[in-house]
């Protein structure tokens, strides 16, 4: 057996590992269509990888960044900080990349006209060098008010991102794997994490001399995105819509190969592979419809779940967390970065199950897992208060079972599923509105926890378990299954589904009768 024979066994049987009976489907799609899988990946990678970064960045130099804030504050304004007004400004530091991703969510809308590859490969690319190097020059002029803009600008960059990339996904992935590329958007943010906790460490990017650097990295990606927009076209569906039929004929070619002397026929293979992507209802409009509304509402707390589940938290206050149950002090600043890896190979499995067990019952079964494990977090951190030296291991093993709670469902499904309640002409206003809500949940949990760890210590967990065991039932009793169903045949592949008088095919259905799959 040749060196070429083994590589082409072993990556057959990746597919066989993470997607078991549909992976033969899963291959045959990457082996046909893997020019367009692998520009989706590195778009992808290097959108969402800046936002992942971003949101770990203040966690293991946070005194360091800190001290630069306060002392400034003190030099420029006069203004000596007691412990409980530094919290609070500590806290809105940290929340106003959540400030700046609200406001990218409501700028969505307006700017969705331009395209989904313009909008995420060149405009948020601006935006996100802009706030890189503000924050990079608050450094050198002394001015953390600089530091604060510059964090609101890069969660503009956030909340854009995390809109656009997946209609972007939607309106080129081949619609047999959607799902599964779908939750690379989870990886590539925990990828985006582990590499924030990496550079932030002291030794490396970390110490008060060079969290400079720390802050203006993600630029890079910035500058490669907007080099890569003027070789990358737009998406044909976008270029279709706009009637510009040359373009779209080429872009189609550009990235599916297809070579065929009959422009038609190249349309008609580009829209058997990928669902069509009508021009989209502004929210005005999709609220005006009551079944795109519910919908909508129901993709909007799918999205609060996911953060008052504790996910933004557990990433911007994880070492402190870990240091108010006396943790062993070393292992502390490693914790965010060993975090973001385990995040990784635990959504792994999620790739394969999204596809196969379905997004209702992922999804529930996860948020169960999450509120047991916000429940043990609570408990031995109030233990830990008691000076019980192995309460410290019972909270990192609720803070494990937590992580594989979120990184196996709530985390990836949450991401994609609120496109998926609507038909395709409300996709982006859905998701809008859930990123949206997102970043609001997001500021309101990374805002208040500091402040409530410090006064009340481990009965601040109770604003996660209480709205998420909340929304838990409200998820339970109405949220529809939007996944369909495949049957394998050995000539063919048939989607079967059931669908709702207001669904567009591969969409899903609102039926609340539909059965899980488990």
């Amino acid at each position: 057996m040749n060196i070429l024979d083994g590589i082409l066994k072993t990556s057959a049987a990746v597919p066989n590992a993470i997607f078991g009976q549909n992976s033969f489907m899963i291959r045959n799609v990457i082996e046909d269509q893997g020019k367009v899988v692998f520009i989706c990946l590195i778009t992808v990678l290097f959108s969402i990888l800046p936002v992942g970064y971003y949101i770990v960045l203040l966690n293991v130099p946070e005194k360091v960044i800190q001290n630069f804030i306060f002392d400034n504050f003190e030099n420029i304004f006069g203004l000596k900080l007691s412990p409980t007004e530094e919290s609070l400004v500590w806290s809105l530091t940290v929340s106003s990349q959540g400030v700046g991703a609200l406001i990218g969510c409501l700028m969505v809308g307006p700017i969705s006209k331009y395209g989904a590859k313009h909008v995420l490969m060149r405009w948020n690319n601006v935006i996100l060098i802009a706030g890189s190097l503000l924050m990079f020059v608050s450094y050198w002029i002394s001015f953390p008010i600089a530091f604060i803009i510059g964090r609101i600008l890069t969660g503009v960059y956030t909340g854009l991102a995390c809109a656009f990339a997946p209609l972007y996904l939607q309106q080129v992935i081949p619609k047999n794997i959607k799902g599964s590329m779908s939750c690379f958007l989870h990886i590539a943010v925990c990828f985006g994490s582990s590499i924030g906790a990496v550079f932030s460490l002291p030794f490396m990017f970390g110490d008060e001399d060079t969290w400079p650097i720390l802050v203006v990295l993600p630029a890079f990606f910035g500058f490669v995105m907007l080099g890569a927009s003027y070789f990358i076209p737009d998406t044909p569906n976008n270029l279709l819509q706009m009637g510009r039929y040359t373009e779209a004929i080429e872009s189609i070619k550009f990235y599916y190969d297809i070579e065929d002397s009959d422009e038609d026929e190249i349309i008609k293979e580009y829209w058997d592979m990928v669902p069509e992507m009508p021009e989209q209802l502004s929210l005005c409009s999709a609220f005006m419809n009551s079944s795109i509304r519910r919908g909508i509402l129901l993709g909007m707390v799918v999205s609060a779940t996911q953060i008052f589940s504790g996910s933004m938290v557990s990433i911007s206050y994880s070492t402190e967390m870990f240091r108010a149950v006396s943790f062993i002090d070393i292992l502390v600043p490693f914790l965010p970065a060993l975090g973001s890896i385990i995040s990784i190979l635990l959504t792994i499995p999620a790739l394969r199950w999204v596809e196969t067990r379905g997004r209702r019952p992922l999804l529930l079964k996860t948020l169960m897992f999450c509120i047991a494990a916000n429940v043990f977090l609570l408990i031995f951190t109030l233990m830990s208060s008691e000076r019980t030296g192995w309460a410290s291991w019972g909270f990192a093993a609720a803070f494990f079972m937590y992580g594989v709670g979120y990184n196996l469902g709530v985390g990836p499904v949450a991401y994609f599923l609120p496109a998926e309640l609507v038909p395709p002409e409300a996709a982006s206003a859905s998701l809008g509105a859930a990123v949206a809500v997102n970043w609001i949940c997001t500021i309101t949990t990374t805002l208040f926890y500091y402040p409530l760890s410090k006064l009340v210590g481990g009965w601040s967990y109770l604003i996660f378990i209480i709205p998420t065991s909340l929304f838990s039932m409200i998820l339970w009793r109405l949220l529809p299954e939007t996944k369909f169903h495949y049957k394998i045949d050995p000539l063919e592949i048939r989607l079967l589904t059931d669908l709702g008088p207001s669904i567009a095919p591969n969409y899903g259905t609102l039926d609340l009768d539909e059965p899980t799959l488990f």
